[in-house]
């Protein structure tokens, strides 16, 4: 959408657990409930295109070597009763076919370690230590560099999807203490709200997980010292604009 408004749309809370087919009938590019929103949002709003903006907040783990999302009814039994994450790309990309959608942005208030299942959580020292080990020369003393991010292949999206995650692979996603909210969503809120504006009234993708990233990081650090969770982004286009504000 060309003015960058945000239309609210109708929000799913599912009170006893979403189940495997709850994820299917939500996320099926033909008939699910995402498809029959946006066709009534597009009459509703009387609008000939829409960006679409999904937030999802849950549980996951490593399910066969991919990552999933974990269902209520998710049985390590039976494969099809977990929901995987490339599953949710495809779909979404199906969705973008539509020539009434324009871009995607996801964001997943999810981390791939829950307790129920084998966990895969790295303390911030091991991974500096890993690191140093591999460097074999010393370097002439020069400017600092910008930290290089490696972003896991695992939760790779398709390049035309923007996903917000909440944290790395090998990381837990925190509840914040004082609020009835995660870490992540409730700095993504007051991100939202304007705080990760740069004062010119536009909130781009950057500048969202900019802000989003260093509340994030700086208040686990405190909180969990050597556990820190590091929200990441997946973004072809990190200028693009998410919104206007009033």
């Amino acid at each position: 959408m060309e003015n960058h408004e945000i239309v609210p749309s109708q929000y799913w809370l599912f009170n006893e657990g979403i189940s495997s087919r709850d994820f299917r009938e939500i996320f099926d590019p033909s008939v699910g409930y995402i498809k029959k929103k946006i066709v009534a949002n597009l009459e509703y709003s009387e609008k000939d295109s829409l960006d679409l903006l999904i937030y999802f907040s849950g549980e996951g783990t490593t399910y066969n070597g991919e990552k999933v999302i974990l269902p209520y009814d998710a049985n390590s039994k039976n494969s099809m009763t977990f929901f995987p994450l490339k599953d949710i790309y495809q779909d979404l990309s199906k969705i973008q076919s539509m020539s009434e959608v324009g871009n995607i942005t996801l964001f997943m208030d999810i981390d791939f370690n829950n307790p129920a299942f084998e966990q895969n959580i790295a303390k911030k020292s091991d991974v500096v230590d890993k690191k140093k080990k591999k460097k074999k020369k010393k370097k002439k003393k020069q400017q600092p560099e910008e930290p290089v991010v490696i972003l896991p292949k695992e939760l790779m999206p398709p390049e035309s999807i923007t996903v917000f995650f909440a944290s790395d692979i090998n990381q837990l996603a925190y509840e914040h203490p004082d609020q009835e909210s995660s870490m992540f969503t409730y700095f993504l809120l007051k991100g939202l709200k304007g705080e990760a504006d740069n004062g010119d009234k536009i909130v781009t993708v950057s500048e969202l997980h900019n802000y989003v990233l260093k509340n994030v990081e700086d208040t686990t650090k405190t909180l969990y010292k050597d556990l820190p969770q590091i929200p990441l982004l997946y973004t072809s286009n990190p200028d693009r604009v998410l919104y206007k504000l009033p």
